[in-house]
């Protein structure tokens, strides 16, 4: 059955993080030489992003960076999980280097340590170079290279003072998502075997940005950032545990199990047939390298997973039902489980330590007269998450950090501005910022080492 809270606080090393993404929250994306992305290109169509959205000054991180890092430290985070925008870097996605691109992380990075918090760093988080985008983007068997190139030189500019690295940040959006739907850029459509491909390839883009980091300094702690396809045992009795546990690794066959097993599994294979993608024994062991730590971001379960001997796998899924609780987007559904049973599952299967890069939730903020957001349902969402967590590290779950998502409330991709996840209120007219209740909810828990 479920394990209990005790008085046990989080390991005494435990790194309490905020996470955000530049696309979402440096604002000015093209000023002082950068060039432009795709989703860039992509939010500047009409009709494409809520209520045409696009961030080109909110919320203004890029600016305000001294401003954000004070924050930080005021609430008492350890950590900061930020990705570099490849264009402001590389222009034109590779050759000429932008410094004033590189003046502007070497600024944050030296910022965050003066304020005594570890910057981590995201290599890429959806962001493409619109140049890149127009050699074909992740359908191009190229773009893994670049990504390649662009560690290399990332790991030489900034890994002298940062040692904590991701390399990709969930790849089912820049590649599945982004070919097969249009509600992620480049919004183009295509054939199975195409949207396949290019998965194949965002793992294989991971493959080298971490043997090109292992080669800029051995020292260096690299991981990925992923979002599985959450299973959760529906009873958690030792047989619907192991049920959940063999269901999640074959759900997550074309991304994350291949990653961590440098294969795919025959199951995903014969799935597929024709529309496997190709590829070769160099690359597979290329995107099985060895990682450091995996990061998972985990917002709400997926599937809830029951024993059926029936079954030739010997369990069946259940979606979640349309009247389970739910915070304020439509398929953010509710489960503090996925918080234990996923690391779990992870150091399970693959023998990893684990760092959960993204939890978080919208939630219904709205500035009250006297100043202050009380968003207490976001409040109940960290509490219920944080507990569980606390648990799998009162377990023996290698759990090493939580980075909240998110630090500010952003630009949420084809949401627009509509939903706000952040600890810290952002006006996106005027930029102010204002911590909300949740902030103070997190800085005690963080002064604990334990939930509140």
């Amino acid at each position: 059955m479920k394990q209990t809270i005790s008085a046990r606080p989080f390991p005494r090393d435990f790194i309490w993080g905020a996470a955000t993404a530049a696309f979402q929250v440096e604002g000015y994306p093209e000023a002082d030489g950068a060039g432009p992305s795709n989703w860039l290109r992509f939010c500047r169509q009409k009709g494409v992003v809520a209520n045409d959205d696009c961030p080109d000054i909110s919320p203004g991180q890029y600016r305000l960076y001294q401003e954000d890092v004070r924050l930080m430290r005021e609430i008492g985070i350890k950590a900061y999980r930020f990705s570099l925008s490849w264009s402001r870097i590389f222009p034109e996605g590779r050759g000429r280097v932008n410094q004033a691109g590189v003046d502007y992380y070497n600024r944050l990075i030296d910022t965050l340590l003066a304020n005594g918090i570890t910057p981590w760093i995201t290599l890429f988080h959806w962001d493409l170079p619109q140049a890149l985008e127009d050699l074909g983007g992740w359908r191009s068997p190229e773009i893994p290279r670049y990504l390649g190139d662009f560690a290399t030189f990332a790991g030489k500019a900034f890994g002298d003072r940062c040692s904590h690295f991701f390399t990709v940040n969930e790849i089912a959006n820049f590649t599945k998502w982004a070919f097969s739907t249009q509600v992620e850029a480049p919004g183009i459509i295509c054939d199975r075997k195409t949207v396949n491909q290019s998965i194949y390839n965002g793992c294989l883009g991971h493959g080298y940005a971490l043997a090109a980091l292992r080669a800029v300094r051995g020292d260096l702690q690299i991981g990925l950032a992923h979002d599985p396809r959450a299973c959760i045992p529906a009873l958690p009795t030792p047989e619907g545990i192991e049920a959940a546990r063999k269901a999640f690794r074959l759900e997550n066959s074309e991304m994350l199990t291949l990653m961590m097993e440098g294969k795919y599994t025959p199951e995903y294979l014969a799935k597929e047939g024709e529309n496997a993608p190709k590829t070769t024994e160099a690359e597979l062991r290329l995107i099985g390298g060895k990682v450091d730590f995996l990061g998972l971001n985990l917002y709400a379960p997926l599937y809830y997973v029951a024993v059926d001997e029936t079954s030739p796998l010997g369990f069946r899924l259940t979606e979640v039902r349309q009247k389970h609780p739910l915070m304020a987007r439509p398929e953010s559904y509710v489960d503090a489980d996925i918080l234990y049973y996923l690391p779990k599952f992870c150091h399970d299967l693959w023998g990893t330590d684990i760092v959960i890069s993204e939890n978080g939730c919208a939630a219904t903020d709205t500035l009250e007269r006297n100043g202050e957001i009380q968003d207490t349902d976001r409040i109940m969402y960290l509490k219920g998450a944080l507990s569980r967590l606390q648990a799998a590290c009162q377990d023996g779950i290698p759990v090493k950090g939580y980075f909240v998502w998110s630090m500010l409330d952003n630009f949420e991709w084809c949401s627009g501005y509509g939903y706000r996840y952040g600890i810290v209120y952002v006006n996106h007219r005027t930029l102010e910022r204002i911590p909300k209740w949740s902030a103070s909810y997190y800085s005690e828990c963080i002064r604990r080492n334990s939930v509140l």
